[in-house]
């Protein structure tokens, strides 16, 4: 056993790692036995609510603290009071104004889980008090005893206070009531691990990895699962994934927890909320995220180009569009921003604004992978053909000094700027190009068509024009096939 110890005292600040607070060296005052803050009788005063120094938060903040404590002053004997003040004040790390108060909460209404819950919480994120976090924890499981997050959040502090034995026992409770339940998982694996049972331990973690390819922790762990069996190249491959920019931490929602994670009103834990809705995939809301933030904080640009791309996923282009205008205004320097300015005007049929955005760019950055080609298409809209052809010769070159690949609508684009500049046997190389990356493209088949038509060759430009029209009906193939004469077999 001597070794799981040593092994399991390495884990005991990860295994905490449950929210995303700094650790804090200094330990909040009392424990889970300490009697709440009360006036003499049990009754509380005025004087015994915290009163957090507001000076130099922003204002919704401040204004929140403010009407949350008033509402005690109000009414001191609420339970509901001082959990509402004690929610803020975790949210914005305000850790001994929340444990008071979270402590008065439980003493007035002993039957709500919330109370000890959110305690446990905000005593494992500190660390410095991991009886007290378990003793919480303990008591919220005794009014919701089937509440999984409970027992592995008490797991996971057990771990921490070298107690494997105990906090496996909670976390296999916790796997039980929510089989997919991944800090349960990667915990219980890291206890395996240290107890040298390496296939239990990958088991475990080959089932977080097959949800979540990029946890990080699950990662970190399975490496070491590799290096204790000898498979040294997958542990190394496996490492370095789990260093990787794009690895993702903290992957587990608490349906418990999102009362105090909602009241976090700084314009930092809103940013962080939308990252995190952002990695989620879930758009509408990372957008009420990030409108705040940049209304909260206008000089942010990173913020704001967030919020212009997602409103392009939400199929806003307006808004996209205004919003990126104002991060080309703040940073001219941005290139991303630059080329998604220009591609903006192109969705929207503003071929014309698009050209000086797109020009920038090529100015500060000529082997960019995309400006060039949505310049190329900018000038064709404009009448410009001559000026895109030469356009997207350059960008061949620059592709091929980068190594970059030519998107197939680009092929398209480039063929048909040479069909007008009458170099037909040039654009129907760029047609077959972008025929081979997508055979079923119906504007290729219709440009094809044109070539074919154009050259000479009518019965091949039926082909084609039929086959465009076969996929998609479309005026262009149609009105090409009544001026032949042509019907389609």
């Amino acid at each position: 056993m001597a070794l799981a110890t040593q092994a399991l005292v390495t884990l005991a600040l990860t295994a905490l790692a449950i929210g995303c607070a700094p650790q804090d060296s200094s330990a909040p005052a009392g424990s889970a036995a300490d009697p709440p803050s009360a006036a003499p009788g049990g009754r509380s005063t005025a004087d015994s609510v915290p009163s957090p120094d507001l000076e130099g938060m922003e204002t919704q903040v401040a204004e929140r603290l403010r009407t949350t404590r008033g509402a005690i002053l109000e009414d001191p004997e609420s339970a509901a009071a001082w959990g509402e003040f004690a929610k803020v004040a975790h949210a914005h790390e305000l850790w001994e104004e929340a444990r008071v108060a979270y402590e008065e909460a439980q003493r007035l209404d002993p039957s709500d889980e919330r109370w000890p819950y959110f305690l446990g919480d905000l005593r494992s994120v500190i660390g410095t008090d991991l009886a007290g976090a378990a003793s919480a924890f303990r008591r919220a499981l005794t009014l919701r005893r089937d509440y999984a997050p409970a027992h592995m959040r008490l797991g996971r502090v057990l771990v921490a206070d070298n107690q494997a034995d105990a906090a496996a026992k909670e976390l296999e409770r916790a796997l039980t009531l929510d089989p997919d339940l991944q800090p349960a998982q990667v915990t219980l694996a890291q206890i395996e691990l240290a107890r040298g049972a390496l296939d239990r331990a990958e088991s475990l973690l080959d089932a977080v990895l097959a949800e979540a390819p990029r946890h990080a922790q699950a990662l970190s762990t399975i490496g070491q699962v590799y290096m204790r069996t000898g498979r040294r190249d997958e542990a190394r491959a496996v490492a370095a994934r789990a260093r990787d920019d794009a690895a993702l931490y903290n992957l587990f929602t608490d349906p418990m927890m999102g009362e105090v994670i909602q009241e976090g009103s700084s314009s930092l834990l809103i940013w962080e909320r939308a990252k995190a809705f952002l990695e989620d995939g879930n758009f509408r809301q990372a957008s009420l995220g990030l409108a705040q933030v940049v209304r909260l904080q206008p000089d942010n640009v990173e913020a704001r180009y967030q919020l212009a791309i997602v409103y392009g996923n939400l199929d806003q282009p307006e808004k996209s569009l205004s919003e990126m205008e104002k991060v080309v205004e703040a940073d001219p320097s941005l290139v991303d921003a630059q080329v998604q300015l220009g591609k903006l005007h192109l969705d929207l049929g503003r071929p014309a604004s698009a050209v000086d955005p797109l020009r920038r760019v090529l100015e500060r950055a000529p082997d960019d992978p995309d400006a060039g080609w949505l310049l190329g298409r900018a000038e064709m809209a404009t009448g410009a053909v001559h000026r895109a052809v030469a356009t997207f010769e350059s960008a061949r070159e620059a592709a091929r000094r980068s190594g970059a690949s030519i998107p197939s609508w680009a092929h398209n684009d480039w063929g048909a700027a040479l069909a007008q500049t009458g170099r037909l046997q040039e654009a129907f190389s760029q047609f077959e190009k972008a025929l081979a990356a997508d055979p079923n493209d119906p504007q290729t088949l219709f440009y094809l068509g044109l070539v074919y038509e154009g050259t000479g060759r009518p019965d091949e430009a039926v082909e084609y024009y039929c086959r465009s029209t076969r996929i998609q009906p479309n005026p262009p193939s149609a009105e090409r096939l009544q001026r032949l004469g042509r019907t389609c077999p």
